[in-house]
């Protein structure tokens, strides 16, 4: 359910724009206004005026660096991260040799999983300036976009051996970079077990970085604080984010008698209108210090019952904090829904619904099931759309079969591409839609692969363009049926679509994070759309795009019980129960992966 690429840290916005230096001494007068009108709207917190005049004053003078710099710092911090990657590459073309140009246009590569431009970037900073931690983050970069399944089994080889060689002598840091620790983000896409990676990789850390050990002195002590149960909320992405979504409810509405909740933000990060929600729903909110051992103490100070991370894998900062001990209890489920591999992480919480038998063996953690749950989250039921809209309004011709598939691009296994290729092949009307990647390279790597393997009906693939909450149920709601992502499902967009009662057609894999939308079917009572291999996938999306009168009585169906999915108390009351019961010790723990080994 992650949403956007694995954030990395770029820098401090504005630095150095004041029009100083070469670039001051040769700018016009209208470029000092406009550097001075950017300043400005900078200083009154309005980010996106000021990159807007950034952007006018490099119109005017496209090779000032200073303010390339600046103005990527900028869209870096507004989450234009695509925005943020031009401007750095284009201050490496003006000046090869500006370090913190090649040295952030690295960080973002590796994030988005572009491995050659990221080795491309490593090997000039490494000319400039070489430091450890850029050299152990080449080593462990995968691939977002993959091109067939013979590159995902290479890219994991490749991980793994960039773990084994980089374990033999580790380099030692004080403290890591903005780009460690998030490229395991895109294994959890491939389909594979990957425990014994993510273990090897937080051995890895802990040989290189010893200072992320560490203990606060409550978990230390027999004696705790009086009081409630006091249990701490901690993400980055407690704004207009999917992670706020599936997070607010239950802030909200963990019981007040037993509960103390405290709103732990990463910060930089974005403060909206969502930000505001969370402030008023918990009991105390904490912006954490940006770096990360100042951070760790401040969290320590609180005395934490309970450390609830929501989404460990997204961003490095929340990761690295997870090798920390902060609470006695340490738990992670499904914001970004894969094992961690971290021995202070104590559980995953997942769903009887959504795990297979064997399933304790995917997670290092100890895997706690709540049960008959359709999802882990308090969802509120999303907002209809305000205005019922049509296909042509969308470029989408009317009396096509319509398959929309709103997943980010990089859940798009290889092997979807056999079921689009069958989908296309058995449909001549049919149109498939997908949504334009966080970054133009997504998208255009994605074509690339679908021109060779579907010769002849990628032009029957559409991408639209990233459309607000709105447009986007729209859009949901036009079309005939949504196909989910094969071994990582949607969870906000399947929500969203039977929200609407558009039926999503889903195959279940062999893990959690593949077996979403078969819960919310179950919970429903309906199990016309999941499939047990990818033939039947096909057949039941081919019945429903072309009976009209089967596709209006499955959406009847869902319509009248998708309540079912929403605003859920039992969701409440099994975390009540698993907190309560992991605080009173009645939850038995694994042995740590490094004391099982």
């Amino acid at each position: 359910m992650a949403n956007g690429t694995p954030m990395v840290g770029t820098g401090a916005v504005m630095e150095g724009s004041q029009g100083q230096g070469a670039d001051g001494d040769r700018a016009d007068g209208r470029l000092t206004v406009l550097r001075e009108r950017a300043k400005s709207l900078y200083q009154q917190g309005r980010l996106r005026e000021s990159l807007e005049a950034h952007h006018d004053a490099l119109r005017l003078d496209p090779g000032a660096v200073v303010i390339r710099l600046s103005a990527a710092r900028l869209a870096h911090a507004l989450e234009l991260q695509e925005v943020a990657l031009g401007h750095y590459e284009a201050a490496v073309r003006v000046d090869p040799r500006c370090y913190p140009a090649v040295e952030a246009a690295r960080r973002i590569c590796v994030g988005a999983g572009f491995a050659d431009r990221a080795a491309h970037y490593a090997k000039l900073a490494g000319e400039l300036q070489p430091t450890a931690d850029a050299a152990m983050s080449l080593s462990l970069v995968v691939p977002s976009i993959m091109e067939s399944g013979a590159a995902i089994r290479e890219a994991r080889a490749r991980y793994a051996q960039g773990i084994d060689s980089l374990s033999i002598s580790p380099p030692h840091l004080d403290s890591p970079s903005g780009d460690l620790g998030v490229s395991a983000f895109f294994l959890a896409y491939h389909g594979e077990n990957d425990r014994d990676l993510q273990m090897a990789a937080a051995r890895l850390f802990l040989e290189a970085i010893p200072r992320l050990e560490f203990t606060a002195a409550h978990c230390r002590g027999a004696r705790r604080r009086p009081g409630k149960i006091r249990i701490g909320f901690i993400s980055r992405f407690f704004a207009a984010h999917s992670i706020f979504s599936t997070s607010i409810g239950l802030i909200e509405k963990l019981s007040r008698e037993r509960f103390e909740v405290v709103a732990l933000r990463i910060t930089p990060s974005r403060d909206d209108a969502a930000t505001t929600r969370v402030r008023a729903a918990a009991d105390g909110t904490i912006d954490l210090h940006p770096d990360i051992y100042r951070a760790r103490d401040e969290i320590a100070a609180l005395e934490l019952d309970i450390l609830f991370y929501q989404d460990i894998g997204m961003e490095p900062v929340s990761y690295f904090l997870a090798f920390a001990r902060l609470a006695p209890v340490q738990c992670v489920s499904f914001g970004h829904p894969n094992t961690t591999g971290i021995p202070t992480m104590d559980y995953f919480i997942s769903n009887d619904l959504f795990e297979p038998p064997e399933a304790q063996a995917h997670y290092s953690e100890t895997l706690v099931q709540l049960r008959n749950l359709p999802t882990l989250a308090y969802y509120y039921k999303p907002a209809l759309p305000a205005q019922p809209a049509t296909r042509e309004s969308f470029g989408l011709p009317p009396d096509a079969a319509l398959y929309v598939c709103p997943q980010t691009l990089y859940k798009l296994h290889p092997e979807f591409d056999d079921i689009l290729r069958e989908l296309l092949t058995r449909d001549a009307r049919g149109i498939v839609v997908l949504i334009d990647g966080q970054f133009r390279e997504f998208t255009e790597r994605l074509r690339r692969r679908f021109s060779r393997t579907l010769p002849g009906l990628a032009r029957r693939i559409v991408f639209l363009p990233f459309m607000a909450m709105d447009r986007f149920m729209q859009l949901l709601k036009l079309a005939d049926v949504i196909l989910d992502s094969l071994h990582f499902n949607g969870m906000n967009s399947s929500l969203q679509a039977l929200a609407v009662g558009t039926p999503v057609v889903t195959l279940p894999g062999r893990f959690q994070r593949g077996r979403h939308t078969q819960a919310m079917y179950r919970k429903l009572g309906i199990h016309d759309c999941i499939a047990t291999n990818p033939r039947q996938y096909v057949d039941i999306a081919l019945r429903l795009a072309s009976d009209g009168s089967c596709r209006e009585a499955l959406k009847r169906r869902i319509l009248a019980r998708n309540h079912l999915l929403f605003e859920d108390d039992e969701v409440v009351a099994e975390f009540e129960g698993f907190f309560v019961a992991a605080f009173e010790g009645r939850v038995a723990r694994s042995p740590s992966p490094r004391q099982s080994e």
